[in-house]
């Protein structure tokens, strides 16, 4: 079993709390375009934090009691929550993006979601869900939570770039980037070291993600309102003057 310091413990709260906070940042923005959207956006929301934070708390049990004390379900739950919680986010991202661009609101927005978790729960049970001690059914929620995040981060990154926000969508490449170079590092050997250089990326990250999120709500917010008052100018039809009425 890997050990933690406490100091490494309470370092992994951090890229919970930046991370929970873009993540609110845009399921508020959600909700702003769709209320339904936003019900679902905020349970993603709910789902990722709930996660980390568990995560997070296993490793600070471990490092207070000295791995006396393993809370095995806090830690081999992490990619079911966070593998449910960015499939809803993505899919509520995406039929947000519709709204805006089509402004035609989806009527069913849990048909597709709700089908795709209980597909994904039926086939973990199948391969051993909720056994701790059976590592099949984390992998297949490992590629759920890969994929979620995944798409989540191309929808982002594509309004960003279409509000011509660069920056924005920079710093949602640079998060990205740095979950794949984790998940490389975590296959080395875990020393002290290496384990304090994960959490510094991984928090360097989570800001991106945060300040990310924040920007590109009002970047979109400013995009909504400059699109709806130039469909009201593209309708608008100029008065005809009585002269003009006779000579017509």
């Amino acid at each position: 079993m890997e050990t933690y310091t406490l100091g490494l413990a309470l370092q992994d709260y951090f890229p919970v709390i930046f991370s929970s906070l873009g993540l609110w940042a845009i399921a508020g923005l959600i909700k702003r375009i769709d209320p339904k959207l936003g019900q679902m956006a905020l349970i993603a929301w709910l789902l990722v934090t709930i996660g980390g934070t568990m995560k997070a708390t296993w490793i600070f049990t471990l490092a207070v009691t000295n791995g006396e004390t393993n809370l095995v379900f806090f830690d081999k739950s992490l990619f079911v929550w966070l593998g449910i919680g960015f499939l809803f986010m993505s899919y509520a991202i995406s039929y947000a993006w519709r709204i805006i661009d089509s402004n035609s609101p989806r009527e069913s927005v849990w048909r597709w979601p709700l089908i795709t978790t209980v597909l994904f729960f039926v086939i973990g049970a199948v391969l051993g869900l909720p056994n701790p001690a059976v590592d099949a059914w984390r992998f297949l929620f490992l590629g759920v939570m890969t994929v979620g995040n995944v798409a989540m981060a191309v929808l982002l990154i594509r309004q960003a770039r279409k509000q011509n926000q660069g920056t924005v969508a920079l710093l949602f490449t640079f998060n990205v980037l740095v979950m794949f170079i984790l998940a490389g590092m975590a296959r080395t050997e875990q020393t002290v070291v290496m384990q304090w250089m994960s959490q510094i990326f991984n928090t360097l990250a989570q800001i991106a993600f945060w300040v990310g999120g924040v920007q590109l709500a009002r970047g979109t917010v400013e995009y909504m309102a400059q699109k709806k008052k130039s469909t009201q100018t593209s309708d608008y039809v100029a008065p005809v003057s009585l002269e003009q009425a006779v000579r017509g």
